[in-house]
C-alpha cells in the first residue's frame, strides 16, 4: 500500500517504476520464448511491446494519477468545510462572549455605580434638609463619590486599550500590577527577564496585556490569593506566559471554565496559539499560554 504521507507526485512515480519492473521483466520473458533466436521476430516483438508499453503506460498514469488527484481535492474539500466549521463555530463564541461582557458591564455599572450613586443622592438630600448633619453627610457623600470615580476608573481600564506604543508592553503591566496592588494588596510577583518585547507586533502585546489583566481579574475575584507570580519568556520561536497564583483554587471536573478564561482561550485561538489551566480546590491555579512569535 502506499504510504499516505507521499506526497501524489511521489505515490505516482513510484506506482509507475513498480509497473515498468513488472512489465519489462513479463515482457522480456515472454517474447524471448515466442522469438526462439529469431532476432527479425523480436525486433518486431520488441517494437510492438514499446508502442504497448506507451498505451498501457498512459492509461496506468491516468487512472492512477485520477485516483490520487480526486482523492487530494476530497482531503482538500474536507478540510476547508472543516476551517469553514471551525471559524463559523469561533464566530459564535466571540459574539456570545461580546455579549456577556455587556451583560457584565451593565451589571456593575447597576449593582454597584448606580447603588453608590443612590446614597450618594440620599445624603445630599438628607443634609438639605438638615443643617446639623450637614456637614457629616458632605463627608459620607464624598467618600462616595470617590468609591464611584474608583468603580469608573477601573471599567474604563478595562474597556479601553492601553497606550502601549506610548508606555511599552511592559511598562503598561507594571501600571495594571500597580492597580491592583492598591485595590486589593496581591503580592505579585513579575519575571521578564528572557522577554524582549520588541519581538512582538503590536496586536500580540495587545493579546499579552490582555490575557495578563483577564487573569489577574479572575485572581482578584475569585481566589482569595495573595500571592501570584508571573512568567513571561521566550521559548525556542514561542512566547510563553505563566500566571500562577496560591489563592483556594478550583475542582476543574465540576465547575466550568467563566467568561475570563474563555476570553483567553478565543484570544490566543486567534493566532494559533493555546492554553493549559490547572488547579485544584487548596492548590491556587496554574494558567500557561503559548503562541508564535
Amino acid at each position: 500500500m502506499i504510504n499516505r504521507k507521499l506526497s501524489p507526485s511521489m505515490q505516482l512515480a513510484l506506482v509507475f517504476l513498480l509497473f515498468g519492473t513488472i512489465w519489462i521483466m513479463l515482457t522480456d520473458n515472454l517474447t524471448n520464448t515466442l522469438a526462439h533466436k529469431n532476432f527479425s521476430f523480436l525486433s518486431s516483438l520488441q517494437t510492438y511491446k514499446g508502442v504497448l508499453f506507451m498505451l498501457m503506460s498512459s492509461l496506468f498514469i491516468f487512472l492512477v494519477s485520477r485516483r490520487i488527484f480526486v482523492r487530494q481535492e476530497t482531503l482538500q474539500r474536507e478540510l476547508t468545510d472543516e476551517r469553514l466549521r471551525y471559524k463559523n463555530e469561533l464566530a459564535q463564541e466571540v459574539f456570545h462572549a461580546q455579549e456577556l461582557e455587556r451583560k457584565k458591564l451593565g451589571e456593575e455599572l447597576h449593582d454597584n455605580i448606580n447603588q453608590l450613586l443612590g446614597v450618594v443622592k440620599l445624603y445630599i438630600e438628607h443634609a438639605q434638609v438638615n443643617p446639623v448633619a450637614k456637614d457629616e453627610m458632605l463627608r459620607k457623600s464624598a467618600e462616595y463619590l470617590m468609591q464611584v470615580i474608583n468603580e469608573i476608573r477601573g471599567l474604563s481600564r478595562s474597556l479601553i486599550s492601553p497606550a502601549l506604543q506610548d508606555l511599552g508592553l511592559m511598562e503598561s503591566i507594571n501600571e495594571l500590577i500597580e492597580s491592583i496592588w492598591e485595590i486589593k494588596q496581591i503580592r505579585i510577583e513579575l519575571n521578564n527577564c528572557d522577554f524582549s518585547e520588541e519581538t512582538l507586533s503590536d496586536i500580540k502585546k495587545l493579546m499579552v496585556y490582555r490575557i495578563m489583566q483577564e487573569q489577574l481579574n479572575n485572581v482578584v475575584k475569585h481566589s482569595q490569593a495573595e500571592n501570584v507570580d508571573i512568567q513571561l519568556r521566550h521559548s525556542g520561536s514561542d512566547i510563553q506566559l505563566t500566571i500562577q497564583d496560591d489563592g483556594v483554587g478550583f475542582d476543574m471536573s465540576k465547575i466550568k471554565p467563566g467568561l475570563g478564561l474563555k476570553n483567553i482561550r478565543h484570544r490566543l485561538e486567534l493566532i494559533n496559539g493555546n492554553m493549559n489551566v490547572e488547579s485544584a480546590p487548596g492548590q491556587g491555579c496554574r494558567l500557561e499560554a503559548k503562541f508564535e512569535v
